[in-house]
């Protein structure tokens, strides 16, 4: 295989086969996922720089490993990460060791160019290969759910079958739905950046992604076949605000909050409560660390943790981190439900 078999950077030019590879070997799922230009928005336009790409190429490209490039905010400095995200074997080059080449390369990559460390959120499937290769298991997130319509919720609990569409994205879009963009949020530059720097003191002692207008405008105003909403707070300067999306799961209608953003916690349960009395909703969820203003502003709200319901977390250190937080501890982490979802 080795003779076979060739490692090398992806180029523009193999942008066609590398997707007719992910069609080929993911299929199903949520198909924009692996459109052109879900493609390109996630691995070349990512305001944090081009995802780091390495293909297994013989007589065609037999594999990809991708490692999207994040930044995070650790106290007062800037710890450079990526995401373990797309990785794919031609079913033909299964069991040949493309998977180890390709993500020891990528590691080895990653590491030259200063990466501290690599995460991902890895479903059951993949998560043996990964602790195999040494990533470490940090533990599963907790989501927050609050009921908006129980008796419907409980319903569906005991009717739902497995042929149920787990997730449709904006699946149940209503055009006379009160969504405010979130373009129009981001109109507001001078005062949204306030208002991210005030909202990034509450979580200085923790990891969370270096947030900016920019940031926010890539995440949820650009990303390709989906609608993301907004609702803010404050007279002239923005004192709360919350990005939020609505999906289809299992049959209801889910207020998915995103981020929350606030100067105090008043201003969060304000923003909250006028969120869940303005969009129709079965139940809202959402994400947040244990020891963090948010996580009061949630539960003031009316969420609950909801067990054993969020993805898995793992992490790879590369090369040492800013002191005072560990990837490789739960409690290090402050991150939101718009960090999880999609990747």
């Amino acid at each position: 295989m080795s003779t076979q078999v060739a490692i090398r950077d992806y180029a523009p030019a193999d942008e066609a086969p590398v997707l007719g590879l992910l069609n080929l070997t993911l299929g199903g799922g949520r198909a924009f996922e692996r459109s052109t230009a879900f493609f390109r928005w996630k691995h070349i336009e990512n305001p944090f720089g081009p995802s780091l790409m390495l293909l297994a190429d013989g007589k065609e490209i037999v594999g990809l490993r991708a490692f999207l490039r994040w930044q995070f905010r650790v106290g007062g400095a800037t710890s450079q990460a990526v995401r373990a995200v797309d990785t794919a074997t031609h079913p033909g080059y299964q069991r040949m060791g493309i998977f180890s080449r390709l993500t020891t390369a990528c590691l080895e990559r990653a590491r030259a160019e200063g990466v501290q460390f690599v995460f991902n959120t890895p479903n059951r499937f993949s998560m043996p290969g990964y602790l195999k290769l040494g990533w470490t298991y940090v533990g599963r997130s907790t989501i927050m759910i609050r009921p908006m319509r129980p008796l419907r919720m409980a319903k569906s609990f005991f009717t739902s079958s497995r042929s149920t569409p787990a997730v449709s994205q904006d699946g149940d879009r209503r055009e006379n739905d009160p969504v405010r963009a979130v373009d129009e949020l981001l109109t507001a530059e001078e005062s949204l950046a306030g208002l991210l720097a005030r909202d990034d003191a509450s979580l200085v002692s923790g990891i969370r992604t270096a947030r900016s207008v920019a940031y926010l405008r890539w995440r949820y105003a650009r990303v390709p076949s989906m609608r993301y909403g907004a609702h803010w707070v404050g007279d002239g300067d923005l004192r709360a605000a919350a990005i939020y999306r609505i999906t289809l799961r299992r049959g209801l209608r889910e207020l998915m909050i995103c981020e929350l953003f606030c100067e105090d916690r008043r201003a969060g349960r304000r923003v909250i409560r006028e969120l869940l009395g303005t969009v129709p909703a079965d139940y809202a969820a959402a994400h947040c660390a244990a020891s963090t203003p948010h996580r009061r502003v949630f539960l003031a709200t009316g969420f609950v943790p909801a067990p054993r319901v969020g993805p898995h977390f793992t992490v790879r250190p590369l090369l040492p981190g800013p002191d005072g937080c560990d990837p490789r501890v739960a409690a290090s982490w402050r991150l939101s439900l718009g960090d999880l979802e999609i990747f």
